[in-house]
């Protein structure tokens, strides 16, 4: 058995940053609240893509590619370390990792980060020190494409039909269903009925792998 972890909204408690980040981006780009920060928060699980096409729809913005684009660069450009340094690990995720490693349950994280995304959180995570880690290239194989899990069995070895998917967004459970591993879902109700198992934090998950762990060796 292996779990794969997402890490946005799975393991760090980074959405409310990202909806900051968007938001400043979006209004410097095409005009203050020219999308609602209520709107951005409920969508920011989406790609930056798909939820600013969703928006373009629905606020008759007309937003062409090369706008988009833009506001995705901006917004990795403004992710320095006064954000950064806002983000922390959900309760519980630092005990499971550790609880893994002991019980030699193979295990890695699987994020849609671009590799500058990625090297500019490590210095405040340590994240390679805690767990083996695949990404994607900024703005291709977005989630529900299962490009990152694909990657994460192969660098694990693990049998795809033995494998666990933990994410907190129905891309996730999409990305999932086509990568056909089992998902489990936390920190989003709108999971409850989706996927192998669902729980309301990594916190909850914690106990239920302790219990099971052997069915996951």
């Amino acid at each position: 058995m292996a779990i794969i972890f997402d890490l946005d909204g799975t393991l760090i408690n980074s959405f409310n940053i990202h909806s900051e980040l968007i938001k400043e981006a979006i209004d410097k780009v095409i005009g203050k609240d020219s999308i609602p920060m209520q709107f951005i928060q409920k969508n920011i699980r989406f790609p930056s893509k798909k939820m600013l096409g969703i928006a373009s729809q629905k606020y008759n913005l007309n937003l062409t590619p090369k706008q988009m684009k833009k506001i995705i660069k901006l917004k990795d450009e403004l992710f320095t370390e006064r954000y950064i340094k806002k983000i922390k690990f959900y309760p519980g995720v630092l005990q499971l990792i550790k609880f893994l490693k002991i019980k030699k349950i193979d295990f890695c994280i699987a994020t849609s980060m671009n590799d500058e995304e990625l090297a500019k959180i490590e210095p405040y995570f340590n994240l390679h020190s805690l767990a083996k880690i695949v990404n994607s290239p900024a703005l291709k194989h977005e989630k529900p494409d299962p490009y990152v899990i694909n990657k994460a069995i192969k660098l694990i070895k693990a049998e795809r039909n033995k494998t666990f998917y933990v994410g907190d967004a129905e891309t996730d459970y999409e990305a999932s269903v086509n990568a056909k591993v089992k998902f489990i879902g936390v920190n989003n109700p709108l999971l409850k009925n989706l996927g192998y198992k669902y729980f309301k934090d990594i916190k909850s998950f914690l106990p239920f792998i302790k219990k099971n762990y052997f069915d996951f060796l």
